[in-house]
């Protein structure tokens, strides 16, 4: 039984029936991004505003349910994707250093522990900034297409210094959605990703294939798209001769941190890249902006142009994995045809708007498959959306980079090009434990205070029952079975011998004990099975 079939059933079952219950029992999924209704027995309620807030932004906190709660679900995805994200630039976003070249094993060393020092900085500024965003969608789209477009802080052999991979990460900000086309552009001459993937010295005499290859495999078009070996090696030769300043005993033509062009490692002869043909340049054309627009703009053109339906469907796949069901089978026409057909029709949207990415994402979160009970809770939180989840509505905000990565998502440093699996990977017997310590540390951390500021920011926070509901609204996925909401209530006024009625008394009265009470009620609810999913 997968998540999707537990949670339907969970949702519309007693518990006992729940492992009985089999796939083709479930309800059929939506049609290809028809627009979703509220209807009486789907309305648009606080678990499915929940829902909409888990998938777009770092989970919720009541606040935000109820500013939507007041909007339309279309209203609420037009606000979400217009809301830009403007964070103030970390401290080291400027800091200029010097390269490695001549230094003895001491110097080398400070300059490494330098560089380890300002890319902890940075991990903590996006963590902040993750923790701090406005109601958008904004952050979560930044993050996505990190894991997309990957860069890595260290590598076998270099480093990605901080000011380049702040550089990407404010790119991927400012272009998430916007043009892919431009995206994979501006992607090709980013500065952090010319380091990571050798173009920074790749050149006419010793062409990096690194790049042309993953352009292709798994940034644009896919494994076995169509491409060959003989369009890599080609790739590679139009992108020689691009450089970026990195240090300040380096060149630096358009300034510090700034890509840059050296005419004398580019390949000027003729190409031949997936059918286009890329005449030789002279040497009066051999200059930054010509090569940008005849070469560059020609690799990215001949992409699209020769291969656009397979570069939508591949990155309408990956949005869909992200934002709706990350399992690996959600495109099979066989084992899974509701996705498959919606991301047939997220790719062809795609096409039909040139590759803007806006179109595709207002249709998908407004679309009946998002909101389909299916697809509610069915993900597991990422290590992100977990750290940044319970700092974001519990308070707890002790290094939350370094928790991220004990639980296996280090930011700003994936595991490879290919970025972070995902899906199963996400929890297995040595990171489960460590999640479990680090929500029991959040709880435990909250004073009093705290604790009866998280109750007060509940509406009608007096009414025992009404607190529950809405509690399980913010913390968990899918709505609170009666059995459970009932388990949750007795604890919150003081177990079974307690009465709803007395809730308003203790909390006006004895405030220590009503933070005492609520705490074991968050303790109760974070050691669910499905806290760990959204």
């Amino acid at each position: 039984m997968d998540r999707r079939t537990f949670l339907t059933a969970w949702s519309q079952r007693p518990s006992t029936d729940v492992l009985n219950h089999t796939l083709s029992q479930d309800r059929p999924l939506s049609n290809p991004l028809d627009a979703w209704v509220p209807t009486a027995t789907e309305p648009w309620d606080n678990i499915r505003q929940g829902h909409l807030l888990r998938r777009t932004m770092m989970m919720p906190v009541w606040k935000d349910i109820d500013t939507i709660s007041k909007l339309s679900p279309s209203d609420a995805v037009d606000l979400l994707l217009n809301t830009p994200s403007n964070p103030a630039a970390p401290s080291i976003a400027d800091h200029v250093t010097y390269s490695m070249k001549g230094l003895d094993t001491v110097l080398a060393a400070q300059l490494r522990s330098t560089w380890a020092g300002d890319d902890g900085v940075l991990k903590d500024w996006y963590a902040n900034v993750l923790l701090n965003s406005p109601l958008s969608i904004v952050e979560k789209m930044t993050f996505f297409w990190s894991g997309h477009f990957t860069s890595q802080f260290v590598t076998d052999e270099f480093y990605v210094i901080a000011p380049l991979l702040y550089r990407q990460n404010q790119l991927l900000r400012n272009t998430g959605l916007t043009n892919f086309k431009d995206m994979a552009f501006d992607i090709t001459l980013d500065g952090a990703m010319l380091v990571y993937l050798g173009g920074n010295v790749n050149t006419k005499s010793r062409a990096n294939e690194n790049y042309a290859r993953e352009l292709m495999e798994l940034f644009t078009m896919g494994f076995g798209s169509g491409y060959t070996e003989g369009d890599v090696r080609e790739a590679a030769r139009i992108l020689t001769g691009w450089r970026v300043a990195q240090y300040s005993d380096e060149a630096t033509p358009n300034g510090i941190f700034n890509t840059y062009f050296s005419p004398t490692d580019h390949d000027t002869g003729a190409k031949q890249y997936l059918g286009v043909t890329f005449s030789a340049i002279v040497p009066a054309d051999n200059t930054e902006f010509l090569v940008k627009k005849a070469e560059i703009q020609g690799l990215i053109d001949a992409i699209f142009a020769g291969y656009s339906p397979a570069v939508a469907r591949y990155i309408s796949r990956k949005i869909y994995k992200f934002f709706i069901y990350s399992n690996p089978a959600v495109d099979d026409p066989v084992i899974a045809p509701d996705s498959y057909a919606v991301i047939t029709a997220m790719a062809q949207l795609l096409i039909d708007n040139n590759f803007d990415i806006k179109p595709v994402m207002s249709a998908l979160l407004k679309s009946k498959h998002f909101f389909d009970n299916a697809n509610i809770g069915c993900q597991i939180k990422t290590p992100a959306e977990y750290i940044i989840g319970i700092a974001r509505q519990l308070g707890y905000t002790t290094n939350m980079p370094g928790n991220m990565t004990t639980i296996l998502q280090e930011m700003f440093n994936p595991p490879n090009v290919s970025g972070w699996t995902g899906w199963h990977d996400w929890i297995t017997t040595n990171t489960y434990p460590v999640r479990s310590t680090v929500v029991a540390a959040a709880i435990a951390g909250m004073t009093d205070q705290n604790v009866l500021d998280f109750i007060k920011q509940f509406p009608d926070n007096t009414d025992a029952n009404l607190l529950i509901t809405h509690l399980g609204a913010l913390m968990l996925p899918r709505k609170l079975a009666q059995a459970r909401h009932d388990e949750l209530l007795q604890i919150l006024v003081g177990g079974p011998s307690g009465h709803d009625y007395e809730w308003p008394s203790i909390l006006s009265t004895t405030p220590t004990t009503a933070a005492l009470y609520m705490r074991n009620v968050l303790t109760t609810i974070c050691n669910l099975p499905d806290y760990q999913l959204c």
